[in-house]
């Protein structure tokens, strides 16, 4: 009950602060929006800034479980580090877009966002190293460092992800070219 009623006011913070932003939008509408009262929100959280934090590390979770999900697969490594790249970067996308708005906002406050990105970089990196161990496990990479690989994918990974988002690699019809071309690269570096 307890998730329940967090995730609720997350998530009626989120829309909120999409369709008035973060300066437009008080403690006491979140409460409204979600339906609970005042005590109950402070309870969770004790300022509009710590309301904005748990709406990022809830997206960020997002994405670390659909990346999760794609390491548990059971397929070969070389098609689960593709996949895991371009979920990746298609899951950033969505969430850039879902999110709309908040992006301005969420510049104002990087510092705090980076904290939070940072940790699930970790786990974004070791999920690349599980990868790579099967892979080497079944032949497939021949990976002199395990972990500066992972690193090294993790980063170019998210050297894309402004390009990306933007449109300016991979419009339209070229997803499926972008997809060989990470294919070709990726597994070019591993093999």
């Amino acid at each position: 009950m307890k998730d329940q009623t967090r995730q609720a006011l997350i998530e009626a913070a989120r829309t909120l602060f999409i369709t008035k932003g973060f300066d437009g939008t008080t403690m006491i509408d979140v409460a409204e929006q979600a339906d609970k009262g005042r005590r109950t929100l402070y309870y969770y959280f004790s300022s509009k800034k710590a309301l904005l934090r748990a709406v990022a590390e809830t997206e960020l979770e997002r994405i670390i479980d659909v990346l999760d999900a794609v390491v548990e697969k059971d397929t070969p490594a070389s098609d689960k580090m593709v996949e895991f790249v371009m979920s990746r970067l298609n899951n950033v996308r969505h969430s850039i877009f879902r999110n709309g708005s908040l992006r301005a906002d969420f510049t104002r406050f990087m510092r705090t966002i980076d904290s939070i990105r940072a940790k699930c970089e970790k786990r974004e990196i070791a999920l690349i190293e599980r990868i790579l161990l099967q892979g080497v496990h079944e032949g497939q990479f021949h990976v002199e460092n395990i972990h500066i690989m992972a690193q090294f994918i993790h980063y170019s990974a998210k050297g894309l992800e402004n390009p990306y988002i933007r449109g300016e690699i991979a419009s339209g019809n070229d997803v499926q070219l972008l997809h060989r071309m990470a294919r070709k690269v990726i597994l070019g570096a591993l093999r």
